[in-house]
């Protein structure tokens, strides 16, 4: 295979990475010259009316390039990885009719792995009256207990991430051992290439401060009280993502206003280890450590 062949029937190419890194930017510059759509791949982004804390792509860069999946679901409509990948193949296959090709970009590493057809607990039991069960604990208790059954599973997990939680529960307590998920392969095939963001550790954190900080900035705590008195649960699935979460925290009076800040970046640098140790096990064709590389790939695709 030639990585840099792009006349053949490429299936995707997908930008993936840890938050803050600069998978958008990159995406974005990749589809602008391939002729490409691009498609999302992250769990929040997925979720209309989560702009801000999820670093949506502006409505200006979705005007210059097709988008597909970003607000594809509202707040109280239920999301995993499998019917992440149904949504994602179909929006590839849209777009592969329409002669384009697809960038799939995001830091959901779980939709990453279903997309390419490894789903993580496929052909594992349900049960959900304990499921139920499980969702009416406290999260804090939930991650606690998952830590101590399955400190791997727990690790790759934010301790918000109740959804996550509750399932790796579930399949503890039906199958009396946790998933061996290292046993999922993440191999590509022919037509598929993944760029994999991999920034110095001390250009990631500093990234995420900035980040976090032009968050706050740009209004994600109105955005927030907006969602509360449009309805909105505090407790649905996207408000439980970092930035959200902490947020919600502090207009309950559980967190000071001046906290906030670090809170969100502290959190976000939990989360972006996590995703570096998953990302790292996962086949790509090329590692970007800047957003900048990506030039000179362009003009190797471009010119090959």
């Amino acid at each position: 295979m030639d990585p840099y062949d792009l006349n053949c029937d490429i299936d995707f190419i997908a930008v993936v990475g840890p938050t803050a890194s600069g998978k958008s930017a990159v995406a974005m510059e990749l589809a602008s010259a391939i002729n490409g759509s691009i498609v999302c791949c992250d769990s929040v982004q997925l979720y209309e009316g989560f702009d801000i804390g999820s670093a949506k792509p502006s409505k200006n860069d979705r005007a210059k390039v097709p988008h597909f999946l970003f607000d594809d679901f509202k707040w109280n409509e239920e999301c995993d990885a499998a019917i992440y990948a149904t949504k994602a193949r179909r929006a590839i296959t849209e777009i592969k009719a329409s002669n384009r090709i697809p960038v799939v970009t995001g830091g959901t590493g779980l939709y990453l792995r279903a997309l390419l057809g490894h789903q993580w607990d496929e052909g594992l039991p349900k049960d959900a009256e304990l499921r139920r069960q499980l969702n009416e604990r406290e999260s804090g208790a939930l991650y606690a207990e998952l830590q101590g059954l399955d400190p791997r599973r727990a690790f790759q997990l934010h301790p918000n991430d109740k959804f996550r939680v509750v399932r790796a529960l579930e399949i503890i307590k039906l199958t009396g051992q946790p998933v061996k998920q290292s046993e999922f392969s993440t191999s590509l095939t022919a037509n598929q290439r993944i760029i994999v963001m991999d920034p110095p550790r001390a250009e990631l954190h500093s990234d995420i401060e900035k980040r976090t900080k032009l968050m706050i900035e740009k209004g994600l705590v109105a955005e927030v009280e907006d969602l509360i008195n449009q309805g909105v649960q505090k407790t649905c699935k996207p408000m439980a993502s970092i930035g959200y979460f902490e947020t919600v925290q502090m207009l309950d009076g559980l967190v000071k206003s001046c906290d906030l800040e670090n809170l969100i970046a502290a959190s976000t640098r939990q989360y972006a280890k996590r995703q570096c140790t998953w990302f790292q096990k996962t086949e790509r064709t090329w590692t970007l450590q800047a957003p900048g590389q990506i030039h000179d790939l362009i003009a190797k695709l471009v010119y090959n």
